[in-house]
């Protein structure tokens, strides 16, 4: 019993049942990897009671502390590529098995209106199965990106969804063989900071042609050090290269925006092999702000 509820769930992913067909991109996010992590930031007392009362002008809110210490073993969102229009989502949660419902969690916060442009079919998640949540939503794609991406890609095809591991506390899988990051890229530019410039976003816009696969894992090396490596599929080794000096301006211009916004600071780089684009970052510097998100 204490390894299918404990052990088993650690690694791996639990929404394959749920997932629709043409799903183009996984982000898949195993918060129990770093738990004692965040455990060890969270205040002492927040082991034995259930919430934290606004107390100080300092603090931004109250909020509930039960779930710090038992966090999820999956928290993901699928995107698929079933309509021109829009993205299917699919907001699916699997809960730690000796938590506080973490639907009540949920759904008792802003959390559905923060993921703007997200559209919700209802504002709160619902009980799949024991330990299982799920949402959905749809992700509009705006009409101009929509012609870019019937010239990039006239012949839709239906793909397999890109391969995860649930080994990583963040991963990120696309499939790019029907234009998904053309269309996440449009989705999301009015809902992001804009942290590239004009001659940055009109180059990513006519390099997401020749990728076809991109994939981004994330984990917690030390204390304040998150480690990202990211690999990039293109057609060729010329477009890798190209791939490549636009990795290099967006890490660059990323950093930038972390160290002035946040005080973070993301170091790395990108390297070519054959066909494929590789890249290192390392961020830090995010740790005071994690321990006074969490209530320290």
């Amino acid at each position: 019993m204490y390894y299918f509820f404990f052990v088993r769930p650690t690694y791996g992913v639990f929404h394959e049942s749920l997932m629709e067909n043409d799903t183009a991109v996984r982000v898949v996010l195993k918060p129990v990897l770093v738990q004692s992590y965040v455990s060890s930031l969270a205040p002492t007392g927040s082991k034995f009671i259930k919430g934290v009362p606004k107390v100080s002008s300092l603090q931004q809110f109250a909020f509930r502390t039960e779930w710090i210490h038992k966090m999820p073993f999956e928290f993901s969102f699928l995107l698929d590529q079933r309509s021109p229009e829009h993205f299917g989502v699919l907001f699916f949660v699997r809960e730690h098995p000796t938590s506080e419902s973490f639907a009540d969690l949920v759904n008792d916060s802003g959390f559905f209106n923060a993921l703007y442009p997200l559209r919700w079919e209802q504002q709160r998640v619902s009980r799949q199965s024991a330990a299982q949540l799920a949402a959905r939503a749809t992700l509009p794609i705006p009409e101009t990106i929509r012609g870019e991406v019937s010239k990039a890609w006239p012949n839709y095809a239906p793909i397999d969804a890109p391969p995860v591991t649930g080994r990583h506390f963040i991963e990120v899988a696309v499939n790019n063989r029907n234009g998904a990051l053309m269309e996440l890229h449009g989705a999301l530019a009015r809902a992001v900071a804009p942290w590239a410039d004009g001659n940055l976003e009109r180059r990513m816009l006519q390099l997401w042609p020749v990728i076809e696969e991109a994939r981004l894992v994330g984990n917690l090396a030390a204390n304040n050090r998150l480690v990202f490596k990211g690999e990039v599929l293109c057609r060729n080794a010329v477009e890798a290269g190209d791939v490549r000096r636009l990795a290099e301006n967006a890490g660059a211009a990323i950093g930038e925006y972390l160290r002035s916004t946040h005080g973070f600071h993301l170091t790395g780089g990108v390297e070519v092999s054959g066909s494929s684009a590789q890249a290192e970052y390392v961020l830090t510097g995010f740790e005071p702000q994690l321990r006074r998100a969490l209530g320290g």
